[in-house]
């Protein structure tokens, strides 16, 4: 990791980043996975050419920082080996390592994925939660258009009652006083820690009875802050780690009412989007597995190139996914900054997306390791 040195406060772009050398390079993954994540953002970067990316004292507008992606396409998808591949990239692009939390780019990497849980079109006593569209009601209300001091904060939700704008409601409020039950909202029922979960991670697929599938993507949360459950349940886990499978293993020892007692200390609450496609990012490309990063938008641009290095678990074959991972590798890949997350804050954490179903959550539910990112501009 990068050695720690007095800085200032990091509060935007312009100062989350410094100028380094190109480090060594190499990619844990076949490159045709990053073609793929950069091919699928190419139109989007296109629709919103003018829109400018700032890292460190470099401004770039997504058209022409999309252009050298789309040449780095052409490069990636030629007969040209990994070596060259790689050594184009170190040539054309500078690096910039990201402000990281206790030294320059050393981040807390953790990891999500997109679920493929069991569920209903209708409530059942197994799924007896529904998970909702966004509501109508719901407003977002930018804080920038009302004063310059907080054109850095993010936007408030809420709710109109009378001639007041109010908090929407919490969690607690939709799942146990059923806050939005009778308005037509409701995309499936699920079951409730698997509902849950799903809202962590943003998106996923719901499978019915007979074999069809839901596919949802996030629309909107309710703006109420996101509280990690873990630590709640840290003492009833300890000495082992805290880790997804062990949280949600614990959750479904509990009766009802204990389980909802916990879930509901985090009020913090996701809508979803009926879609066609999956994973869709908050820059609208869907993610790519191994590929897509969610990071803080305030600090790093959507749709820029990095490379990260971290620690990747491994497991043994047919290993139960309760147990953690015989050992951690160094590794080392590039990825694309393309999703946030309620969860993402500041310039300490990253998201990595590692793919659909139960093998990524296995992995996804270990990543909490340090690790190094390195944010790319094209010369």
């Amino acid at each position: 990791m990068a050695s720690g040195c007095a800085r200032q406060t990091a509060t935007g772009p312009f100062n989350a980043f410094r100028e380094i050398e190109a480090p060594a390079l190499n990619d844990d993954l076949a490159l045709d996975g990053l073609s793929t994540a950069i091919e699928a953002q190419s139109q989007i970067l296109l629709n919103t050419s003018s829109t400018l990316m700032n890292v460190g004292p470099v401004t770039v507008s997504r058209g022409d920082y999309n252009a050298a992606l789309t040449q780095l396409h052409q490069v990636l998808q030629s007969s040209r080996s990994v070596e060259e591949k790689l050594r184009y990239i170190r040539d054309n692009f500078r690096f910039f390592e990201f402000y990281g939390g206790n030294s320059w780019g050393d981040i807390l990497l953790t990891s999500y994925f997109a679920p493929a849980i069991p569920g209903s079109l209708s409530p059942t006593k197994r799924f007896s939660r529904p998970l909702y569209a966004k509501p109508p009601e719901l407003l977002t209300i930018p804080l920038g258009t009302f004063s310059e001091r907080f054109t850095s904060e993010k936007p408030l939700k809420g709710r109109l009652v009378k001639d007041r704008v109010v908090p929407f409601f919490t969690r607690e409020e939709i799942d146990s006083r059923r806050a939005l039950s009778g308005k037509s909202l409701e995309l499936a029922w699920v079951d409730p820690i698997d509902a849950f979960f799903l809202q962590i991670q943003g998106s996923g697929t719901v499978v019915l009875p007979h074999g069809e599938e839901v596919s949802l993507v996030y629309a909107d949360k309710n703006g109420h802050r996101y509280e990690a459950i873990g630590k709640f349940l840290k003492d009833q886990i300890a000495p082992q780690k805290v880790t997804m499978q062990r949280l949600e293993a614990k959750l479904r020892t509990m009766s009802p009412a204990e389980r909802d007692k916990i879930l509901f200390m985090n009020p913090s609450y996701v809508f979803f989007d009926r879609s066609d496609k999956r994973a869709i990012t908050a820059i609208g490309a869907p993610a790519t597995p191994g590929r897509t990063i969610a990071a803080d938008p305030r600090f790093a641009p959507k749709g820029a190139l990095a490379y990260l290095q971290f620690d990747k678990p491994v497991f043994g074959p047919n290993q139960p996914v309760h147990e953690d991972p015989q050992r951690f590798e160094p590794a080392a890949r590039f990825v694309i900054d393309q999703d946030s997350g309620g969860a993402i804050t500041g310039t300490d954490r990253i998201d990595l997306f590692w793919g659909r179903g139960d093998e990524a959550k296995k992995y996804a539910g270990v990543m909490q390791n340090r690790a190094r990112i390195i944010y790319l501009v094209p010369r």
